[in-house]
């Protein structure tokens, strides 16, 4: 390889890597924009100025609002399903006990996480399935991966696949949940927090730990 051709290489890292750094700052801001204001509320003049670009800018790295909401769902459900390490790349009852049982116990530090999630939840999913923006919304998030594999193909691959989505929709369900609402989802407000968590750990996972029991 010639010093020019080394060059042209390098420089095309170089660009790659500045391209990526400035989708991550303006999915940052409009993170921050978004916990802030409220999904409904913030449109792409308020995120080019939070990222301090111009619109003309913001429109080469994306086409719209929700192309921006959809790439950072999809970052804050890879955040999510990164706080357990599968070794072995393969969907477990045992790994979606680790990863269900981790959700829970870091409700704390994730609760923002939870809040976007329900607020993207109530605009792009809550609907009727036949709503073209929902219909877009399904079809770009099935093609999400967890472990390797897509959300649309778990069910078929693996034999309690279906399970395996049941349980974890329910778990970022009541998360979301406590996280939209301030913690009122529950009724008895005597009742701290952490109790009710660990109530719906104890829930969670001795439904699981009966099909585990099934499997043996």
């Amino acid at each position: 390889m010639n010093d020019t051709t080394s060059k042209l290489a390098a420089n095309r890292r170089k660009g790659k890597h500045q391209v990526e750094e400035q989708r991550a700052s303006i999915l940052d801001a409009a993170e921050q924009l978004f916990l802030q204001d409220g999904l409904a509320n913030t449109n792409m003049v308020d995120i080019a100025a939070r990222a301090g670009i111009t619109k003309v800018t913001l429109y080469r790295y994306f086409p719209n609002r929700d192309a921006i909401a959809l790439e950072v769902q999809a970052r804050t459900m890879q955040r999510i399903a990164s706080l357990v390490d599968l070794e072995d790349r393969e969907i477990t009852l045992e790994s979606v006990r680790k990863l269900a049982r981790s959700m829970i116990r870091n409700y704390r530090s994730l609760r923002d996480a939870y809040r976007y999630m329900g607020m993207f939840d109530q605009l792009y999913l809550d609907h009727p399935p036949d709503v073209p923006l929902t219909h877009w919304t399904k079809d770009q998030l099935i093609s999400f991966r967890w472990s390797g594999e897509t959300l649309e193909g778990i069910p078929h691959k693996y034999p309690q696949g279906d399970r395996f989505v049941m349980i974890m929709s329910t778990v970022i369900w009541f998360l979301e949940k406590l996280a939209l609402r301030g913690e009122l989802t529950w009724s008895n407000q005597a009742v701290p927090l952490e109790a009710h968590l660990a109530a719906f750990e104890e829930m969670i996972t001795g439904y699981i730990d009966r099909l585990m029991d099934e499997d043996r």
